[in-house]
């Protein structure tokens, strides 16, 4: 938990407090959160909208439905539009080598494939973080597109095709294709095929040196004191991957007009998702993740950045609702905002921090998965109680490395579903509540008709 080292006034500006108000304004000052807005989208309507806490802290500047924050890695779903505008009107093809449409890449990328890109499965790792672009520091160079990929060929590069392996990367690579081949600069292809036909009239490209009204200002912790997010040059704070500077009314807006068909004329294609080269799940397309939450399907995008900014936007296609959250600081538990912020408005929605209070009424099932997870820590995998893909996208490796870190696993609810996940009918989970570094979190797995585990989704 933590605390600023100072009082931080959270003012409500919510027009009826209730419930959720007083969650929100509590984990805020808990976790030490300056400032968030959300907004909530019910069958294509904005449903609600709020804003707590301060958008700047020196000048004690409180946060409204009109300040504009960073949404880092969410901008990923806006380049993902664009990219998807110039394949429906002909102009890309995503079967085509990249080679096709950016020029001097190495040979060694002969085969990565603008569908690669798009579902992150090119081989290409995070950058943000590498020699070059250290996180924990104040970066300017690079300064251009040329300079940006000759980074890229540093990175140690996976097989083409063969999994999904999250890199902004790919995404910055994609925003180059679109000024390419629209003729436009980026900024002027999002202002006209993005941001006006969904109304977004707070949006832009970020840009250092302009003068926004409401900007909010970013912080980050350095051990335990609250200071401002680290300084990014202009080219780099406006790659295509992180570019978006907006509101949560304005994310609102665009999700709405996705589903309108406002932005892109087939928006089932951004949330339909192929398998890789080698048979791999990827549950990931154009800057949204395929995920479950609870027995709910969610589409979503979280954003974190050195800037600080931690950002978040969910949609559940089969409850008509969205929501999306913004804070201004990279250690918000983010995703604990919109989990609270989401079983206000699907009351079916279990609270596995609850549920792990009664008494488990089936130790033996409990038991079963436990031994499950103990056995994908040791990368051990037994197929006659899970099915291989249960752990995919992430795989073997990356799932028994973050498992080697959890407490022991203790029952944490259990129910029914009618789901489809991966080519598997689930029919029912169960939660089990772990801890790691000290934080809980809960591992659902959910089974087939035959009580297979068919897939396994982590909660906070």
């Amino acid at each position: 938990m933590r605390r600023l080292p100072f009082a931080i006034i959270l003012v409500p500006l919510f027009a009826h407090a209730d419930d959720l108000d007083d969650g929100i304004r509590n984990e805020m000052q808990q976790e030490g959160v300056p400032g968030l807005t959300f907004a909530v989208v019910r069958n294509g309507e904005i449903v609600r909208l709020g804003a707590c806490g301060l958008g700047n802290v020196e000048w004690q500047a409180q946060a409204t439905n009109n300040t504009r924050f960073e949404v880092a890695s969410v901008s990923k779903m806006v380049a993902g539009a664009a990219i998807r505008i110039l394949i429906e009107q002909g102009k890309v093809d995503p079967q085509a080598q990249v080679s096709r449409y950016l020029e001097k890449l190495p040979s060694s990328w002969a085969a990565m494939k603008v569908r690669h890109l798009i579902t992150m499965s090119s081989g290409l790792p995070e950058d943000f973080g590498s020699a070059a672009i250290p996180y924990d520091a104040e970066v300017c160079t690079p300064a251009d597109d040329a300079s940006l990929i000759k980074e890229f060929e540093t990175l140690p590069m996976k097989q083409i095709g063969d999994q999904f392996s999250y890199s902004s990367a790919n995404y910055a690579m994609l925003g180059m294709i679109v000024a390419k081949l629209s003729g436009k600069t980026y900024t002027q292809f999002l202002q006209e095929r993005v941001f006006k036909p969904a109304g977004m009239t707070q949006s832009s490209v970020i840009d250092n040196s302009a003068i926004i009204a409401e900007r909010a200002e970013g912080y980050r912790h350095d051990k335990s004191e609250l200071k401002r997010g680290w300084f990014l040059g202009q080219y780099l704070h406006s790659r295509p991957d992180d570019a978006v500077l907006t509101t949560s009314r304005d994310l609102a807006k665009f999700v709405i007009a996705l589903e309108r068909k406002l932005i892109v004329k087939d928006p089932e294609k951004m949330w339909s998702f192929p398998k890789s080269d080698t048979g791999h799940f990827l549950d990931y397309a154009y800057g949204w993740n395929s995920r479950t939450w609870l027995g709910h399907r969610r589409f979503e995008h979280a954003g974190g950045y050195r800037t600080g900014f931690h950002t978040f936007v969910a949609r559940y296609p089969d409850d008509g609702l969205s929501v999306i959250v913004l804070t201004n600081c990279d250690f918000s538990p983010i995703r604990d905002f919109v989990n609270m912020i989401t079983r206000t408005y699907l009351k079916d929605a279990p609270d596995p921090a609850t549920e792990a209070t009664k008494t488990d009424s089936d130790p033996k099932t409990t038991a079963r998965l436990t031994a499950v997870l103990n056995g994908i820590m040791k990368r051990q995998l037994d197929l006659n109680v899970m099915y291989s893909d249960a752990i995919e996208p992430i795989g073997l490796e990356e799932a028994s490395g973050f498992l080697a870190h959890a407490a022991p696993y203790q029952y944490a609810g259990r129910g029914r579903v009618h789901l489809t996940m991966h080519g598997h009918d689930l029919v029912d989970y169960e939660t089990l509540r772990t801890e790691i570094e000290g934080r809980p979190l809960f591992l659902t797995l959910y089974r087939d008709g035959s009580g297979k585990v068919a897939s396994i989704e982590s909660t906070n």
